[in-house]
């Protein structure tokens, strides 16, 4: 069972999910308007507990969705839609406590949700606290092939000249990638991706005062690439590279981001028209999932970011929804880094080459912002670094009621 929060932004949408739900028809009027408050979708829930949870909800000046099946209980599952203001979800979550023991499995998220827990990430021997830290991974590619930049540094002297630049305007992190994932890219060997990485991590580490990411899924270039001081794995594969070199990650110290990958054809990029039936709670259940593996294999949640994967077998309808529902995963305290720069799907809406993408994927980083979106991987820091700045600076205006 999942539970996540869920915004909705007019009373379209309202109506949308009420019918995806089932809902008595009678009832839409009703339970539309009451839905624009806190909306928590808990998925997959025993109809027995469903109506319990009604109830409650109901006793505590709230209303819960469910499906018109479930008052006989004439299915064994149905989806709820909690609604109802901070107050009375946390009136709610006091009451499911004095409920048996299996209703943890709904107050423990629901606690999460509307606590003031802040989360803490740690990568290298630096703390982030995302609930006001910003993190820009500048994207550092030493291939001939990568989509936007494939060929520009992909010797030393330009490499180094590129991270000095990257990290002057704004990168708290360098990115480094040996092997491009673009669509049709041509897989390369271990050892050939090492010859690209290894010289430009080690002067990096020598020369900088940096945080090092290295791009890559092969178990080899992992292990190398923490031995020379890279502080988080970047794995475009859905965590086969970080789970099978878990061991070695927790030994160094070192974080990973996890990156949700869809794509039958393993690490390069691909867009589906097939839609998932849900996006959200498909992301959703990867991070769950994926805490749950990599925490068995000793690596802390403070340590593990998670990517949706845009461009790695969702299609743009899917993409579009994942952008706009960022806020269920940031307001479960789920670390998301989003990876937009210059991707073919901005090129597809607009027509842009990929050098010419960077304006509109800092006008979606700068929306992502306001969803609790903290960090970025970008080509272009200097431009998204100034858009930190301005939000921070919103945000402390409306922080102190100016």
């Amino acid at each position: 069972m999942l539970v996540y929060p869920i915004r909705l932004h007019n009373n379209e949408q309202a109506l949308g999910l009420l019918k995806s739900i089932d809902v008595e028809p009678y009832a839409l009027d009703i339970l539309s308007p009451k839905s624009r408050q806190q909306n928590i979708l808990l998925k997959s829930v025993k109809t027995s507990w469903a109506n319990i949870i009604k109830q409650e909800m109901l006793s505590c000046g709230g209303d819960a969705a469910i499906s018109r099946s479930s008052y006989a209980c004439l299915e064994k599952f149905t989806d709820v839609l909690l609604m109802g203001s901070e107050s009375v979800i946390q009136k709610f979550v006091s009451k499911m406590k004095s409920q048996p023991c299996c209703f943890s499995s709904i107050v423990e998220p629901l606690e999460k949700i509307i606590g003031k827990n802040t989360k803490i990430l740690e990568i290298g021997n630096k703390t982030f606290d995302l609930s006001k830290d910003f993190i820009l991974l500048g994207i550092l590619n030493v291939t001939p092939d990568s989509f936007s930049d494939g060929g520009k540094f992909n010797d030393y002297d330009s490499a180094m000249k590129q991270a000095e630049f990257l990290l002057k305007n704004g990168a708290d992190i360098l990115d480094i990638g040996g092997e491009s994932t673009k669509p049709s890219s041509v897989t390369v060997s271990a050892e050939q991706e090492l010859e690209r990485v290894m010289p430009i991590i080690e002067a990096v580490k020598k020369n900088f005062n940096s945080l090092i990411s290295v791009d890559t899924y092969k178990p080899e270039v992992i292990k190398a690439s923490l031995s020379a001081g890279a502080n988080l794995i970047n794995d475009v594969s859905g965590g086969q590279g970080v789970f099978s070199t878990a061991t070695e990650i927790v030994a160094h110290g070192a974080s990973a981001i996890v990156m949700m990958n869809l794509n039958k054809d393993g690490h390069v990029g691909s867009t589906t028209e097939n839609k998932l039936n849900d996006p959200i709670g498909t992301f959703f259940d990867f991070c769950v999932s994926k805490t749950t593996e990599l925490s068995e294999k000793g690596v802390l949640d403070k340590r593990l970011i998670f990517d949706p994967g845009i461009g790695f077998g969702l299609s743009d309808t899917d993409i579009n929804t994942v952008l706009k529902n960022m806020y269920s995963f940031t307001a479960s305290n789920i670390p998301v880094c989003v990876g937009i720069s210059r991707k073919s799907y901005i090129g597809r809406k607009t027509g842009l080459e990929p050098g010419e993408r960077d304006a509109v994927a800092n006008a979606i980083s700068l929306s992502l912002m306001g969803q609790g979106v903290r960090i970025f991987r970008t080509h272009d820091t200097k431009g998204l670094s100034d858009i930190v700045k301005f939000y921070k600076s919103i945000q402390g205006d409306l922080d102190s009621g100016v």
